[in-house]
């Protein structure tokens, strides 16, 4: 019993440091009348961080999702840095008080993970799929040749939906008028095939 304990305890403790190693920190600079960049995608767990460059400004958010936390600080000569760790999933507008009539607006949109998790033991990683859950293009980064390379996608009944061939590097395919759930893929690179699944919203 107790070492069964002792291995739940380190296994908890091994996925904290993998939580935190993936963990990105995302800059975005304040110079002039803009932020850069104005808008990227992030996950559960980053860090958004503004950086002062130039002038007198603040990082405001206006809308963001539900739970979230709103903030409002200013990026100047005596406050060069503010950040902001995202924990709910969603799309997140912010402004400068100051200059949004000049159009000084961002944007960053957070998903749970950044790639769709594989389900399959054996598979070699060859692609990356995200974001999940997704609400209108799905993407697919293939992280080798693109040659050969297949991709089929089912419902949970085993249904079809779709069956293409992958011809470039990144490509994506339009979710935005499938039904919300759960969809599994199979990424096909000669005898090797990659599988997961990914959340439509």
């Amino acid at each position: 019993m107790k070492t069964f304990i002792k291995k739940t305890v380190l296994l908890l403790i091994g996925l904290t440091f993998i939580s935190l190693a993936n963990a990105t920190v995302h800059t975005v600079t304040v110079n002039n009348f803009t932020f850069s960049p104005l808008s990227f995608t992030a996950i559960i767990g980053d860090t958004v961080q503004w950086i002062w460059g130039a002038g007198t400004h603040t990082t405001t958010s206006t809308t963001i999702p539900g739970g979230a936390a709103a903030w409002n600080s200013n990026i100047n000569t005596s406050n060069t840095t503010f950040q902001y760790k995202v924990t709910v999933i969603g799309t997140y507008n912010y402004q400068c008080n100051f200059h949004v009539s000049m159009g000084m607006v961002g944007s960053f949109t957070v998903s749970s993970t950044s790639a769709v998790p594989v389900i399959s033991k054996n598979a070699n990683v060859f692609a990356t799929v995200y974001p999940n859950p997704v609400t209108s293009i799905l993407n697919i980064h293939l992280n080798n040749n693109p040659n050969n390379n297949v991709i089929r996608i089912t419902d949970l009944r085993g249904r079809q939906l779709i069956k293409q061939l992958l011809i470039n590097i990144d490509n994506n395919i339009n979710v935005s008028t499938w039904r919300k759930g759960i969809y599994l893929f199979y990424i096909k690179n000669g005898e090797e095939t990659m599988e997961g699944k990914f959340e439509v919203q």
